[in-house]
């Protein structure tokens, strides 16, 4: 008996639909793409920020399960350590007077207003101008980031993560 062999190539992002073919008609369904969130079996590992405010490793041979009890989870300590300087630089802006608060949303569309910024460039913070691409680390007066400069240093290098 003389048999024939017809080779199916399955359409990029699709797979063979099994529940809806038949042998005279193969049908595909596209495939869904998952999201990290979406694998409950991965385990997550990386640092995390403990409520007395210390970063904790998560080690690997242990990892958390993959709930939304852990999406604070970073892969690498120097993100923990930028996501508690944030934290930090946030509340020191809201609560001394001396740097002026945030800068606002309105501010921010303003172009004609000059903004006083730290940012990252390569391996280094610069002081630098900005009209309205937003920055987190942005002041009113350059008197303002210059003292903020002088006394928090540290925090600046934490939150760019800069060594």
């Amino acid at each position: 008996m003389e048999t024939k062999e017809i080779k199916i190539t399955t359409p990029q992002g699709y797979e063979i639909d099994k529940e809806n073919s038949t042998f005279e008609c193969i049908k595909f369904k596209k495939i869904e793409q998952k999201k990290w969130r979406d694998n409950k079996a991965a385990n997550i590992v990386g640092y995390y920020i403990n409520l007395d405010s210390t970063i904790t490793q998560i080690a690997p041979e242990c990892g958390y399960p993959n709930t939304k009890f852990n999406h604070n989870i970073f892969i690498t300590k120097k993100q923990a350590k930028s996501a508690l300087a944030m934290a930090q630089i946030s509340q020191i802006m809201a609560n001394d007077e001396r740097f002026g608060g945030a800068i606002t949303d309105k501010e921010w569309c303003n172009s004609d207003y000059m903004k006083f910024v730290i940012r990252r460039a390569s391996d280094k913070w610069i002081k630098d101008l900005a009209t309205h691409h937003y920055h987190f680390i942005a002041f009113h007066t350059a008197e303002q980031c210059d003292l903020f400069i002088q006394e928090n240093e540290d925090l600046i290098k934490n939150y760019l993560m800069i060594d």
